[in-house]
């Protein structure tokens, strides 16, 4: 079977649209592998506050890396 990465992004948004945290931190990695990095963020902020622990760490990737702020970060972890 083929991969088809637009496809499933296409998916994961109309699950997240209706709260499928899952698909909130699918589209996060989607993102991130596209270097879209301020874009992944804002993913892994929404399914963070839905307290999905894995984009918490995510973020926490992200700002050691330098992809993510303080803020951000901060934010994540408010939950």
């Amino acid at each position: 079977v083929e991969k088809n990465r637009a496809k499933a992004a296409e998916f994961y948004k109309k699950a997240a649209m209706r709260g499928h945290v899952a698909s909130r931190y699918n589209l996060g990695i989607h993102e991130g592998r596209k270097e879209n990095f301020n874009r992944a963020a804002r993913h892994f902020l929404i399914s963070a506050k839905m307290g999905d622990n894995d984009s918490i760490e995510m973020i926490k990737m992200m700002f050691t890396g330098g992809e993510a702020t303080k803020a951000q970060y901060a934010e994540a972890l408010k939950g």
